[in-house]
């Protein structure tokens, strides 16, 4: 596996401090968030780890390291200890409690903002392929 574009030292920089199994987790999140954007770069027509290594301290990598960063971030905020349900609630008495989660089951996901901020379409393609074998003069088809 490639190194990851960004560590844990720096995820803890920009969100918070991670205890030990934390760390674990996260260091295989960077990994695999790293390789994913890897591989919707290169259906994109982008060698990320030759614009890294071009310049290691443009702005594109630091959007780049920030992408995988807060990739990571969304699937750790998953709650470990709870079931993979949208909305929790209790209720005591008069009061009552309602959380719903952004990502309850902690999918590794990048926004369709990040990934255009880094020249990245998504990986979706529009295509059309005509049905008839000889449509010359037909309706606009291949003159």
């Amino acid at each position: 596996m490639r190194e990851p574009f960004a560590t844990t030292a720096e995820l803890q920089e920009y969100w918070r401090v991670l205890d030990a199994g934390e760390i674990s987790r996260a260091t295989t999140l960077l990994k695999l968030a790293s390789d994913r954007l890897r591989m919707l770069a290169l259906r994109a027509g982008i060698d990320l780890d030759a614009k890294v290594k071009a310049d290691p301290n443009s702005v594109y990598v630091s959007t780049l390291k920030f992408a995988v960063m807060d990739a990571v971030k969304r699937a750790m905020q998953a709650p470990a200890d709870l079931p993979p349900v949208n909305s929790y609630q209790q209720t005591a008495g008069p009061y009552s409690e309602n959380i719903a989660y952004a990502n309850p089951t902690g999918d590794l996901y990048f926004k369709k903002s990040e990934l255009a901020l880094l020249g990245i379409n998504g990986g979706q393609q529009l295509d059309s392929l005509s049905t008839t074998p000889n449509n010359k003069g037909l309706y606009g088809g291949n003159e």
